[in-house]
């Protein structure tokens, strides 16, 4: 979070606050849309530009209630999420895009490929969900955010994704707190209603020593693939995006690759 505060924030013109352009390249031919994880915002993705090749574009998604968007009504219902992407995205369709999310994001990411199929609207070529389980699988844990302040600390602490400073600073964790009970909110709540599946090819990566999400976990997302699947596990807790983070970026760069000379 302190790391956050010291971005400067500098919104899309056509999206309003949703969306955070880390590095303008304007000639790149390919845009990356990233969605962040419960109680994060577009700010985790902010060195992804300069370490990704010149002709990817890094899109941040940035939700209400967090750095630039701070105060601003937090969203409780995945559909008023969508909604207000999906058009802001579609909007930008003007070159070759895919999706990355993590976690809570990547079940942004799903809903919204889905979504955009369904709107008959020029959609990603390449989804790829991380740190998540497939979203058809029953629910394994206890909801979260339902729990006291003590035990709901306690748990976020075990993902190892929180700044222990942050976690033991009471002033900032009164700030803090809302945000990630209503991120884990909206994640615990999300129920797959149906299984359509997306039109694009899916890759699903996860952590070797993710306590929540397991290597099964992962292959499941095959089911809602209806193009080529891919899974890998890499070295890592849930939060393996930052200590992977240079084999993830080699991923994403294969996949750009493969959709440019098409060998998906």
């Amino acid at each position: 979070m302190s790391q956050a505060t010291k971005t400067r924030f500098a919104p899309m013109a056509t999206s309003g606050k949703w969306l955070w352009l880390p590095l303008a390249k304007p000639h790149a031919s390919t845009r990356l849309f990233c969605f962040p994880n419960a109680g994060s915002g577009a700010s985790i993705f902010r060195d992804w530009p300069s370490l990704l090749p010149d002709d990817v574009e890094v899109v941040a998604i940035q939700l209400p209630g967090r750095e630039n968007r701070f105060g601003e009504p937090l969203h409780s219902e995945l559909e008023g999420v969508l909604e207000a992407l999906w058009s802001i995205v579609a909007g930008m369709a003007d070159r070759p895009y895919f999706f990355f999310g993590h976690s809570m994001g990547a079940m942004i990411a799903f809903e919204l490929t889905r979504l955009l199929q369904r709107k008959r609207v020029r959609g990603p070529f390449h989804l790829v969900v991380s740190g998540r389980r497939a979203p058809q699988l029953p629910r394994r844990r206890p909801m979260l955010h339902t729990l006291d302040d003590e035990a709901f600390l306690e748990r976020i602490g075990e993902f190892n994704g929180t700044p222990r400073e942050l976690l033991e600073n009471a002033e900032l964790m009164s700030l803090f707190m809302p945000i990630l009970r209503n991120d884990f909110l909206l994640s615990e709540k999300y129920h797959c209603h149906d299984s359509t599946s997306i039109a694009c090819p899916l890759t699903a990566l996860g952590g070797d020593v993710d306590a929540d999400v397991s290597e099964e976990d992962l292959a499941a997302w095959s089911v809602v693939a209806g193009g080529p699947f891919q899974y890998e596990v890499m070295p890592g807790d849930h939060f393996f995006i930052h200590s992977s983070r240079s084999k993830l970026l080699e991923r994403l760069c294969s996949i750009t690759e493969s959709n440019r000379h098409g060998t998906r």
